[in-house]
């Protein structure tokens, strides 16, 4: 289950879908939010309707089960969404969380939807070799570690620079470490310092990501020592950026 901050700037990811909802600001109890889908997925106010009969047409291709139930979950996901504006305007934001999180449940059903996610023409995605991903918030982790898995990419996700330095000890290098730099239980520079003196990251590739420059934790990039990475992305993170730099790392 994911769970909303509701702070400006987050986003909600559902990489199956191809769907990302972001919260562009949330300001004096109302939400404004941004919605980036594939371009065969049709985005529409809810006045208007020229779509409808295409949508319907697509949709009674189906069996008559999945149809009844992706439209249960579009009625909730559209109710839900109502609701969730209602509740913002009347500055309740705990009902509004829990409004949401059921608004994402449905969403999740729907990303999970055999009918919705046809077989890869192309066969199996190319592997770009095995990350160990590093953040504390659970929400960009969870979404982010989905988002590489569905490029084929093996992910380790861990929590903290403790768990990173306690997972080097005990595997096989990675080829690639992306680690948060701002955590409260032994944060990404230090994480990284401590793994590089120690001589384990000298056959993996760093990406560190933070919403600061690299000068603010002492760290320089594309040099050598304990003291770099190879690669600073900023936040809010470009994932496609990111996928790009792991299949050139690769080679």
């Amino acid at each position: 289950m994911l769970v909303l901050s509701r702070r400006s700037k987050d986003k909600v990811v559902f990489p199956q879908l191809g769907i990302t909802i972001h919260f562009i600001r949330v300001q004096s109890g109302q939400v404004k939010i941004g919605i980036d889908a594939p371009r065969e997925i049709k985005i529409l106010r809810d006045e208007l309707h020229t779509d409808e009969a295409a949508f319907e047409r697509q949709l009674n291709l189906l069996p008559r089960d999945v149809r009844h139930g992706i439209r249960n979950e579009l009625h909730q996901v559209s109710v839900g969404l109502h609701l969730f504006k209602e509740l913002m305007i009347a500055s309740l934001p705990e009902e509004a969380d829990e409004v949401f999180v059921q608004i994402q449940e449905a969403l999740g059903r729907l990303d999970a939807e055999e009918a919705l996610n046809p077989p890869l023409k192309n066969g199996p995605k190319k592997n770009n070799g095995s990350v160990v991903l590093v953040e504390d918030q659970p929400n960009e982790r969870e979404m982010l570690a989905s988002v590489l898995r569905l490029k084929g990419v093996d992910v380790v996700a861990l929590t903290n620079g403790t768990e990173t330095i306690d997972y080097f000890r005990d595997n096989p290098a990675p080829r690639h470490l992306l680690i948060d730099m701002q955590m409260p239980e032994c944060d990404g520079a230090t994480a990284i310092k401590t793994l590089q003196s120690q001589g384990q990251l000298d056959s993996t590739t760093v990406f560190a990501v933070s919403g600061v420059s690299p000068e603010a934790y002492g760290i320089s990039v594309g040099g050598d020592g304990v003291d770099s990475v190879d690669r600073w992305f900023p936040k809010p993170l470009n994932p496609t950026n990111l996928i790009d730099a792991l299949t050139i790392a690769v080679g």
